[in-house]
């Protein structure tokens, strides 16, 4: 939905000609504007119009690695981080048109009558029925509410038919760090504020979010996870009712991913996501070559 002040005026045009609106004008027009800029708010063409900045999430410490990629090397990657703990990686501008490709105006515009599946929290696509893109992005990428159970926390990531989405998914250059013997393979998504997926471990990952912000949540491979997050739970009220009670000894490691940005995480480490934001995201996988 857009809206613009020529319109406004329109309407209030076609009222001054009703006697009874006159005393009421200066009123109807800020109702008016500030309805309209409460529709939208949090969209702008710098977010790609995907609506950043809620309130239901924060962004958190960042308690994992973290450095520059002037400043780290393949080499060094490798060295310090493959095989042994999650990164953040900034400075990372290599997606431009695969950005520009992902706004939501071009989305609905080019792709909007395409047919996506949707997942949940706990569960995969199997068995829902399809919905086209422009409506899952019009009509169900609402920030979520927190009663929302984890069965019914709908989002879409991974299960995109690859042929289909072709010309997009070649615009996507992927990270320029790799893990030696491992082939990549990219998944994208798109989700709502308050959407996300709880604990649970594959292998070895990059994630990047092209628009909105993902906070990300991490155990060892080692750790008993069972003492600090309960699988029935979407990851909103995890994070709302259960998240703060956590004693200190027991908090994940996390930090939050925003543009320009990747984060990796090796092979089994346990982890979870929340999206701040309306996010648009992709997920490089890694798996042994073959």
């Amino acid at each position: 939905m857009t809206y613009n002040f020529h319109e406004v005026n329109l309407n209030l045009e076609v009222m001054a000609l009703l006697p009874w609106t006159h005393a009421i004008q200066p009123v109807l027009l800020l109702v008016v504007v500030a309805a309209a800029v409460a529709a939208e708010e949090g969209r702008s063409s710098q977010n790609g119009g995907w609506r950043v900045g809620g309130s239901l999430a924060d962004a958190g410490p960042c308690t994992i690695a973290r450095v520059h990629s002037s400043n780290l090397s393949l080499a060094a990657f490798v060295d310090r981080y493959a095989y042994t703990e999650p990164v953040l990686i900034d400075g990372v501008d290599q997606n431009e048109a695969f950005r520009k490709e992902c706004t939501r105006r071009n989305l609905l515009t080019a792709y909007g009558h395409r047919s996506i599946k949707l997942t949940t929290a706990t569960s995969t696509s199997l068995g829902r029925p399809p919905v086209t893109l422009q409506h899952y992005i019009e009509h169900m990428m609402e920030p979520q509410a927190l009663q929302t159970a984890a069965n019914e926390s709908l989002y879409h990531f991974g299960d995109t038919d690859r042929i289909q989405w072709k010309s997009v998914f070649d615009l996507y250059n992927f990270p320029e760090y790799e893990v030696p013997e491992m082939a990549p393979m990219i998944s994208f998504g798109l989700g709502g504020a308050g959407t996300g997926v709880p604990m649970h471990f594959h292998g070895p990952t990059f994630a990047e979010v092209i628009y909105g912000r993902k906070r990300w949540f991490f155990y060892p491979p080692t750790a008993d996870i069972r003492t600090s997050y309960h699988s029935d739970l979407s990851m909103l009220q995890w994070y709302i009712e259960d998240y703060p009670l956590l004693p200190l000894a027991n908090r994940p490691l996390e930090c939050t991913l925003e543009p320009n940005q990747i984060i990796y995480f090796p092979d089994r480490w346990w982890h979870s996501t929340l999206n701040i934001d309306e996010s648009v995201f992709v997920s490089t996988f890694l798996s042994p070559r073959v």
